[in-house]
């Protein structure tokens, strides 16, 4: 590179479905206040992570993050023939120009497949950085059990590996769960909660690339996920409150309506508040939101029975697809 020209870094942030990657972008972009532009790839036709992101993305009354949002929605970015994929980080690069580009994939993506996609589109004025892989601390063991080839892949790519939902683990708890994980060698595990990382932290971070020569080869999954999944979405949703929302969580957490890996929305009580939820394994979180255009919500699972959830929850059904059986790259 000549002196004056930009180079934009490409940081590719992972995980599995419900582990906090839009939460960590927020902290990063809030501790390091850089510039950067978040290029997003979510399961569905909805993206609520960035609604989230543009809006404000918490609690009512946090800062606004300082990022722009590039939605990627033809394909999966895990695809190395997806031309939309490369021509959107070139485009970025060559227009937008941030310090950082951001690619957040799906839960459900393959970051090997990624990493091999950018690097044939790497050229002088990009650089990647070494990837980051989000784990939830509470709920990694049934995504490693669940769905193992997406797990072992976002593992096996990562050049940090991050605990999220791990505020009150101790030091042991940290280094026990690092034993766990069987991470690979040269792979940073930080052993406590991003939100008390220093600034040198992130900017360590955002410094570290990713090694052209010596990275073990990241494992190629030769078959599809044995377990599939569908997905539906919903806009138009409203709850009169917090409470009448309850009941309703409860019964798509029960497997009445199926399997529910992962739900998220967000809607507008008769009050006027704005309240956001998540389901992840189980268990769902209620908490409040920045004012959005339109409740919002989307449903990942197994065997889901779309139209007893599409009554359960009203709105108005924009996506919703059946489970497919092989190749992921088909709809991820």
């Amino acid at each position: 590179m000549q002196k004056g020209e930009v180079r934009v870094d490409i940081l590719l942030v992972s995980g599995f479905l419900g582990a906090g990657k839009t939460s960590f972008i927020k902290a990063m972009t809030r501790a390091t206040g850089r510039q950067f532009v978040v290029l997003e790839n979510e399961f569905g036709e909805l993206n609520l992570d960035g609604t989230l992101l543009q809006k404000g993305a918490g609690l009512a009354g946090e800062e606004k993050p300082q990022m722009q949002i590039w939605e990627l929605t033809e394909g999966c970015i895990c695809c190395s023939m997806n031309q939309d994929f490369s021509l959107s980080v070139v485009t970025i690069a060559n227009t937008l120009r941030p310090d950082y580009l951001l690619v957040e994939p799906s839960g459900v993506a393959l970051p090997g497949r990624i990493i091999r996609g950018l690097k044939k589109i790497s050229y002088e004025h990009i650089g990647l950085l070494a990837p980051v892989t989000i784990v939830d601390a509470g709920h990694f063991r049934a995504a490693r059990r669940d769905y193992p080839d997406y797990f072992s892949d976002q593992l096996a790519a990562a050049g940090w590996v991050v605990l999220s939902k791990s505020e009150r683990m101790t030091e042991d708890e940290f280094a026990q769960l690092e034993r766990e994980l069987a991470l690979g060698p040269g792979v940073a595990f930080p052993h406590e909660h991003y939100g008390k990382w220093p600034k040198r932290r992130w900017l360590e971070l955002l410094a570290r690339r990713l090694p052209d020569t010596g990275q073990a080869p990241i494992p190629h999954p030769a078959r599809a996920p044995a377990r599939a999944l569908s997905h539906m979405a919903l806009r138009g949703v409203a709850f009169a409150s917090p409470a009448s929302l309850i009941p309703r969580l409860d019964l798509l957490v029960s497997t009445v309506f199926g399997r529910v890996v992962r739900a998220k929305g967000f809607f507008q009580t008769a009050f006027g508040d704005w309240v956001r939820f998540d389901v992840v394994d189980g268990i769902y979180e209620i908490s409040s939101a920045p004012a959005m255009d339109e409740g919002q919500m989307v449903i990942i699972g197994e065997h889901l029975e779309q139209e007893g959830l599409h009554r359960l929850f009203g709105g108005e059904m924009v996506a919703g697809t059946e489970e497919v059986e092989g190749e992921p790259d088909a709809n991820w």
